[in-house]
């Protein structure tokens, strides 16, 4: 029986759903191919080293089951460090995404930007485009509003779309489905913010599982337990995924967090030292910048929790 590609719309711990135009097959990972994945010692560096969105070649093993005998170079992949592992390993949330959506909420739970700052670094790591979705904005009166999208034209400065949404507001889910048609996009953000439920206003016909914030903590459930591909009737893919609780910068260039901040970009090398951290250095063209209002607040703070930040997993560590 020959082999055929198809790409993996489901993962679960060691099986895999691979789909090839109409077929789906539940597959595990060739033992050769999983021991390529490990470094030179045998050491365990990915959390599972298949994503959802991969391309892979499997060989049937019938009309239900295969085994993937290669997983296909990569275009882009969304990565975080994985949380809980003592040594450092990475774990892909998703493979070949163009781009990525993060949501956020007003409340239930309460805003959280530097979760935002953290996703943008993951995407542009990972070679995808961004979005921001600020939901739930039924929860908050005009002037609310008003201050949050202040806080928000920064993004929107650097080139970031900002949407508001509100599932008791449809007309406001209607630029979310065009910005999602006709791409593969994975959705990230904390449990509770409500991703899935999102993607049914995009999609009714999805009936993904949705949960309520705690009322004592304030914090979401988790409903959706893995990451899912689903194909969209406007045109496009979408990957749903758990909530996360921790967001573990993977990949990034440590001793240079400043390129990571667009804003930055333009005062960069016009301190008064070369070696200049964007800290508390005299004549600092960065804080400068940040004190006369050229560069938020809001996001500087967001790089100084950053740099201080000890559970970045740097380019040159990785193994």
């Amino acid at each position: 029986m020959d082999t055929i590609q198809g790409k993996v719309i489901r993962a679960r711990t060691s099986f895999y759903d691979v789909q090839d135009g109409d077929m789906v097959l539940r597959c595990q990972l060739r033992g050769r191919v999983k021991r390529a994945q490990r470094s030179a010692e045998g050491r365990q560096i990915y959390a599972d080293p298949v994503a959802v969105g991969d391309e892979v070649s499997v060989m049937p093993r019938d009309n239900e089951e295969g085994v993937i005998e290669e997983i296909l170079p990569r275009r882009t992949k969304f990565s975080r460090r994985y949380p809980g592992k003592r040594d450092p390993i990475e774990q892909i949330v998703v493979a070949n995404a163009d781009q990525v959506v993060t949501v956020l909420s007003t409340r239930q739970p309460d805003l959280n930007l530097r979760f935002l700052d953290r996703f943008l670094i993951l995407a542009e790591v990972g070679e995808m485009d961004a979005v921001v979705c600020l939901n739930k904005i039924d929860l908050i009166d005009a002037a609310e509003r008003r201050k949050l999208g202040s806080v928000l034209s920064a993004y929107e400065r650097l080139g970031y779309p900002v949407l508001f949404t509100s599932m008791n507001q449809p007309q406001t889910i209607e630029r979310l489905r065009d910005l999602l048609r006709d791409k593969f996009s994975v959705i990230v953000g904390a449990s509770g913010v409500g991703k899935s439920s999102l993607l049914n206003a995009v999609q009714p016909g999805l009936a993904l599982r949705v949960g309520e914030v705690g009322a004592k903590t304030g914090k979401g459930r988790h409903t959706t337990t893995l990451v899912e591909l689903f194909c969209l009737e406007v045109g496009g893919e979408v990957a749903d995924t758990p909530g996360i609780r921790e967001v573990g910068l993977w990949g990034v260039d440590k001793e240079n967090l400043d390129l990571y901040f667009p804003e930055m970009e333009s005062y960069l090398g016009k301190c008064k030292y070369a070696d200049c951290v964007h800290l508390s250095e005299p004549s600092c063209a960065v804080t400068d910048a940040v004190n006369i209002g050229k560069i938020s607040e809001v996001r500087y703070a967001s790089y100084v929790a950053l740099k201080s930040d000890e559970n970045i997993e740097d380019l040159n560590s990785i193994p």
